[in-house]
């Protein structure tokens, strides 16, 4: 078993077991998404791809965003207390039985989403299905447990790459409370979170409307049927909106590089064409490198090079669309010599986003190929679909998504640009920041 970071979806913005290929049907990634609401408020959808591997999800509309000021770190608790003892099974249990069946359980979080996947052969997924149930909805979080947790989660906060802090950063700054708390616990919490807390969380936030069953390489008949047994609770608690305030956290430290992230707010994702013209916007004008060891055409690139002189760096785009908000902005690391004069120069693009209709093409195209990318990928496909029944109630095709980039107009994108330019800043910085200016020092 495992946990991790849940990735990000296509348009917002593990390591896997690899299993042989099993005896059965060809694979196709052309077939369409099945889905429905249950009698009991669950919603289910599955992708029957005739995949050897089984992958079924149980995902609930929970994460960090869910949490409060005392109970700040829940989510990531709760990711690594999974595949502990329940009130059917003990660990040892659990994880003897799907090992023994060949699979693999995975917890993965983010800041509005909490999901437990089980990958296995499709021959062997009737059997193991009931043990997916139990750590997804029977957790009883035995106190000596939870506590035996706790060289893990130091062991993750400890490990943790600026990369990442830098971006937890730029939440909190963002928002503050709610889409602001991280996904990783405070340090300040370790030792805080108990058996009360996670259950009190999972009995109010992991209930029946605000769960999804979702699958890939199962039918939709079995799906339903594991999905209306499910002992959830009634409750819809609605999330607080977060709000967007916008401001700056430093963390200096002792570091041979420096990482800076600059944003505005965002789309969100309940805007299903602005999301869109995001996600394109993003790949016209910071799209990494295409080729590995090459260099990037993008705008911001091209702005960049000339401030950063021989200095090297890396810089890209960053998106995410969340329910209510979401982040668009640039995030770079570089030397701390270089990292003053690239802050300013993303400052001036990020408050100026100029881009041709070359531009935007080569972004939708690109846009199109993670798409189909995305597609040949079950990691990736059963992400997405959780992400869209998450927010839609049901799934789209690889095709429909690609017509939907198409229609996408540059116009729509360019608009979508001035909108953003005229957004207030957020901005994160961490490591050697001598030369970083202060956010109203940018001009």
């Amino acid at each position: 078993m495992s946990c991790t970071v849940v990735r990000s979806s296509l348009l917002r913005g593990s390591t896997i077991r690899h299993y042989a290929a099993a005896a059965t049907a060809p694979s196709s990634a052309s077939t369409a998404p099945e889905s429905q609401v249950l009698g009991n408020k669950v919603t289910v959808a599955a992708l029957d791809n005739n995949s050897p591997i089984a992958q079924v999800s149980i995902v609930f509309r929970a994460g960090s965003r869910n949490e409060t000021y005392d109970t700040q770190g829940v989510a990531h608790h709760l990711r690594i207390a999974a595949g502990l003892g329940t009130s059917e099974a003990s660990c040892f249990a659990i994880t003897r039985n799907i090992q023994q069946l060949g699979g693999n359980l995975m917890a993965t979080v983010d800041r509005e989403s909490t999901a437990y996947t089980l990958q296995i052969t499709r021959n062997n997924l009737s059997d193991a299905l009931k043990f997916l149930e139990c750590v997804a909805t029977k957790q009883v979080f035995k106190p000596w447990e939870v506590s035996d947790e706790q060289p893990r989660l130091k062991y993750e906060l400890l490990s943790l790459p600026d990369e990442t802090k830098v971006i937890e950063l730029l939440h909190k700054a963002a928002y503050r409370t709610g889409l602001g708390y991280s996904l990783y616990t405070p340090k300040r919490q370790l030792g805080k979170i108990g058996t009360e807390t996670l259950q009190h969380f999972v009995n109010t936030w992991c209930t029946a409307p605000r769960c999804a069953v979702v699958g890939t390489g199962v039918s939709l008949s079995e799906l339903s049927a594991f999905a209306a047994n499910l002992e959830l609770g009634s409750g819809d608690p609605t999330n607080e909106a977060s709000r967007y305030y916008g401001g700056e956290i430093r963390k200096e430290r002792s570091s041979d590089l420096t990482n800076v992230a600059v944003a505005v707010e965002g789309v969100t994702a309940k805007n299903e064409q602005d999301a869109l013209a995001c996600a394109v916007l993003q790949r016209a004008t910071g799209a990494e490198p295409r080729v590995k060891w090459g260099g990037s055409a993008s705008p911001l690139q091209k702005q960049l090079s000339s401030a950063a002189g021989t200095e090297p760096f890396a810089v890209s785009t960053f998106n995410a669309s969340y329910s209510d908000s979401g982040l668009f902005g640039v995030v770079l690391c570089s030397t701390p010599n270089a990292a003053g004069s690239l802050t300013q120069a993303a400052f001036k693009w990020l408050k100026s986003m100029k881009l041709s209709d070359a531009d935007v093409a080569r972004g939708k195209a690109i846009l199109k190929a993670e798409v189909l990318n995305a597609a040949d990928n079950v990691n990736a496909s059963l992400e997405n679909l959780q992400y869209e029944v998450l927010t839609k109630g049901k799934g789209s095709t690889p095709e429909s998504l690609v017509a939907a980039v198409d229609n996408v107009s540059a116009s729509s994108v360019k608009s979508i640009a001035d909108k953003l330019s005229g957004g207030r800043l957020t901005m994160a910085s961490i490591g050697d920041l001598k030369t970083v200016p202060y956010l109203d020092q940018l001009k």
